[in-house]
């Protein structure tokens, strides 16, 4: 049944005597019906809302102005039109790929779920790794539900003031309400700590809860996300408030290699060989996708700037230059060759002489006369 979403609020407003929950149901139906052609039966609810006080024809119009905090004047959050968001490929894991679909398409079909009495579920925690791309999920749902997304500053929501956090939450939860949207809460730890952790002071507890408070009372028309590389810093009432939880991880090792593929291809590099690729996926274990696509990247810009083809050496110098390790960086060439060669050996002992020679640009004798070297030094 079609609108069955919107009438069921209204019902639950009215029984709760939540007029304003009634109201923005009623004016959300309204703007439904006349989408749909429905004209007259559209206005006959803007009539009664009209007669009640309640309807205003610029609320069926997203507000774009969005609360200020009162000390420092400034915006709690930017407001971003799904227009003005990029297109973006992403990467994830099939099983990851196949939750996100679901909860894009559990809000799509909220009429025919609630048909069935299912609620939507219409509340997103991702955790894990800096990098891996919880941001840009946010910002991809947005997009695919052609909604705004309002992006929390906590630099803003978070005020030095006594109780005016809380008041800069509930604002922007109160907006939120009124303002059909993605609310995405970034580095969600910083106002959904532990709530019995010593170290906090009681001003921040009362922040959690009323954060519970804001979220228990959020509409449906809504989507809240919340991001956070520190998950364990969590109340744990605060993951029960989200229906889905994704982790949001380093890629595996096939999603690596598609993840190079596609970045190669995006800057115009194809000239990549099988082996080599290889050799890639393996030294980028355990790295996230915003890493790899820095290496890549910088190796590449490395070469255009001295005016020559990328080498596939560049890549390695990338890695060591941009990822913290063991090697020794500032010893004479040779030494540093066979520092990098034992790196490489750690990470994948069955390389040839030859592939070796090829991945270092030198000849294999040379690397085999570094094996030599390397095993004196164990001996």
């Amino acid at each position: 049944m079609k609108y069955y979403t919107e009438l069921l609020k209204i019902i639950e407003g009215g029984i709760k005597k939540d007029s304003q929950k009634v109201n923005d149901y009623a004016t959300l139906l309204a703007k439904k019906l006349k989408d749909d052609g429905e004209e007259k039966k559209s206005q006959r609810i803007e009539k009664i809302l009209m007669k009640s006080g309640s309807f205003d024809e610029n609320t069926i119009n997203y507000s774009r102005q969005v609360p200020f905090d009162s000390e420092s004047k400034l915006e709690v959050a930017t407001v971003l039109m799904p227009i003005q968001i990029e297109e973006k490929t992403l990467f994830y894991n099939e099983s990851l790929r196949q939750q996100i679909d679901e909860f894009i398409d559990s809000y799509k079909e909220s009429d025919r779920l609630a048909s069935y009495g299912l609620n939507i579920p219409s509340t997103l925690l991702l955790y894990g790794p800096p990098g891996c791309g919880k941001t840009e999920l946010a910002f991809f749902i947005a997009k695919r539900l052609n909604l705004p997304i309002v992006i929390a500053r906590l630099d803003t929501l978070i005020s030095s003031y006594l109780g005016s956090t809380s008041k800069n939450i509930r604002m922007l939860f109160e907006y939120a309400k009124k303002n059909p949207c993605i609310l995405f809460l970034d580095e969600f730890d910083a106002i959904a700590k532990l709530r019995d952790d010593v170290n906090e002071q009681g001003e921040l507890k009362r922040v959690v809860n009323s954060l519970l408070q804001n979220i228990d009372f959020l509409n449906d028309r809504s989507v809240l996300i919340g991001a956070t590389n520190h998950e364990n810093l969590l109340d744990k009432a605060i993951w029960r408030r989200f229906g889905t939880r994704l982790n949001i991880s380093y890629p595996e090792r096939q999603l690596r290699r598609e993840i190079i593929i596609q970045i190669l291809s995006d800057i115009g590099y194809n000239t990549y060989k099988r082996n080599f690729l290889d050799v890639l996926v393996d030294l980028f274990e355990s790295l996230s996708v915003a890493d790899i696509e820095q290496i890549l990247k910088k190796s590449v810009r490395t070469a255009v700037l001295k005016n020559r083809e990328t080498e596939f050496l560049d890549f390695i110098e990338g890695y060591f230059n941009y990822i913290a390790t063991d090697v020794n960086l500032d010893g004479d060439p040779d030494a540093v060759r066979r520092e990098k060669l034992k790196f490489l050996l750690k990470i994948n002992p069955s390389f040839s002489l030859r592939m070796l020679g090829q991945i270092l640009n030198c000849h294999h004798n040379t690397i085999r006369s570094d094996f030599k070297k390397i095993q004196g030094e164990l001996e």
